[in-house]
């Protein structure tokens, strides 16, 4: 989990939830959902937060 959020937010953490559910439950159909909002989210969030840029790209 290195480079990932420490903070979940709220929607990042319902859909965790809904894929525990879709786990447990044994319904693919709600895990595959609740992947691509996971994905999504977290697509979302490294957009915009790119992170810090390398040592090298600042020397130059």
């Amino acid at each position: 989990m290195t480079g990932r959020r420490k903070v979940l937010s709220p929607d990042h953490a319902r859909a965790l939830i809904k894929e525990a559910i879709g786990i447990i439950e044994g319904d693919r159909a709600i895990q595959a959902e609740a992947a691509a909002e996971i994905a999504a989210i977290e697509a979302a969030h490294t957009s915009s937060n790119p992170g810090p840029r390398s040592k090298r790209a600042i020397r130059t």
